[in-house]
């Protein structure tokens, strides 16, 4: 319930958010507007102002802005003037625009509110290692060591460590380190070739780099898990698995992970007694498609750890407008480095995520808290406006491709050659659109 609560929320919200930008622009340049749909299909809610009719529909995926337009349906001679497509071409690319520009101004603003309200950082701090096969040496990192620079550029966060890592790293593929361990200053130098040629993911994390530390006490099991059936309970202590001794949770996932439907004995401290228990995990497919077990318990960060390796950041009415302006641009690089990956075939296209995903995200993030929210509708705001600012017909930004293309030529592009257009854009939609839901449904499944 609280994840249909979220998704409504942030969905209404940015749908209404952008939609409003279009109807806004749309009205300036005295663009008669038909309606204003918060959702798609049926009506369920609609009444009529002054200017025009304002409705909520059923399918609650998006929005529209109907406006008077002659291609659509004929148009009275005294309202010709107020059709979208007689417009001047500069004007139908600001409407165009509006949108997009919009939800760039709403995940500004929310950045802006949080950066003043408070901004959660980790220092980069390496706590933990579980190291990639990938990368040779990295368990040369001292454990407590603080990364102060990634191929040159300062850091001072581990949020900025991991936008630096990804912005610097993909074209000379070496990750040069200068860490601080013991009051002395070293550099540490690291080949990725290898790593990027197998990685469908490039982080610090993925390199199997942590500022934090699990520890081998369950914090939650699955309703209904492989767990939760044979006899785990919350708070066990994860001691041995097959009387092989566990020291870190990375070990725990790894035993559990490569042994699907197999019979694992867990040793567990429960309430200062060993307690021994039979578990099979169940198969699951990962996100390649690999075949893995999975018995459906998560660990317990090191809170204490965690406090000593955390502050919280206030900035001033000026300065937020800076970390409102840096969030923006790492949120956008990220977005645009993620989609270039995934074309490239870097990134698996199983990392697309459609309402299912936003709802389980939102349902999160609710229970976090306020600022965890506004957070999530900042960055799906801004993830967006970049997704409708791709030059693809239907979207807002193959429109402003083609009212580029208008402005430059002095005139329309042919009505059969934008037919065609918004038909191959509607195809390559759909088709981005159905491999969401795809990915939704074996999420949803646990296929």
């Amino acid at each position: 319930m609280l994840s249909l609560i979220g998704f409504l929320l942030i969905i209404g919200t940015l749908v209404v958010v952008h939609e409003y930008g279009h109807y806004f622009f749309a009205r300036l340049f005295k663009v008669k507007v038909i309606c204003f749909s918060i959702g798609f299909g049926p009506k369920l809610i609609k009444w009529q102002s002054k200017h025009n009719q304002w409705c909520i529909s059923a399918i609650p995926l998006g929005g529209y802005v109907q406006m008077l337009d002659e291609r659509e349906a004929p148009v009275a001679p005294e309202l010709q003037s107020m059709a979208y497509n007689s417009k001047p071409a500069w004007q139908k690319l600001l409407i165009a625009f509006a949108g997009p520009l919009f939800n760039i101004l709403f995940a500004f603003v929310a950045y802006y509110v949080i950066g003043i309200y408070g901004v959660y950082n980790l220092r980069p701090t390496v706590q933990t290692l579980n190291p990639t096969p990938l990368v040779q040496n990295l368990k040369t990192i001292p454990l407590g060591s603080t990364i102060t620079k990634i191929n040159q550029h300062q850091v001072n966060t581990w949020n900025e460590a991991e936008n630096v890592f990804e912005q610097t790293t993909s074209k000379k593929q070496i990750l040069n380190l200068t860490i601080k361990y013991q009051n002395k200053e070293s550099n540490l130098s690291f080949d990725l070739k290898k790593y990027f040629a197998n990685s469908d993911d490039p982080s610090l994390s993925n390199l199997g780099i942590y500022p934090f530390k699990y520890l081998n006490t369950i914090s939650y099991i699955e309703p209904q898990s492989a767990a939760a059936r044979d006899g785990l309970r919350e708070q066990d202590q994860i001691l041995a698995i097959n009387n092989q001794k566990v020291t870190s949770w990375f070990e725990v996932s790894q035993i559990i992970r490569s042994s699907p439907s197999e019979k694992l004995k867990f040793t567990v401290l429960r309430n200062k007694q060993k307690l021994e228990f039979t578990i099979i995990p169940d198969s699951s497919n990962d996100d390649n498609g690999q075949l893995i077990g999975k018995v459906g318990i998560m660990p317990t960060l090191d809170s204490q750890l965690l406090v000593q390796n955390s502050y919280i950041q206030h900035y001033n009415l000026l300065s937020s407008l800076n970390y409102a302006y840096n969030s923006c641009v790492n949120m956008a690089q990220n977005n645009l480095a993620m989609l270039y990956y995934m074309l490239q075939g870097k990134v698996s296209w199983h990392n697309l995520g459609g309402p299912v995903s936003i709802a389980k995200a939102s349902g999160s993030a609710l229970h976090q808290g306020v600022k965890a929210f506004v957070d999530l509708m900042a960055l799906i705001s801004l993830s967006l406006a970049i997704m409708n600012l791709l030059p693809i017909p239907v979207l807002d930004g193959g429109h402003i491709l083609l009212y580029t293309i208008e402005l430059l030529r002095g005139r329309p592009i042919e009505l059969k050659t934008q037919q065609f257009l918004f038909t191959i854009g509607l195809i390559l939609v759909l088709t981005f659109t159905s491999l969401a839901l795809y990915n939704d449904f074996l999420k949803l499944f646990n296929l």
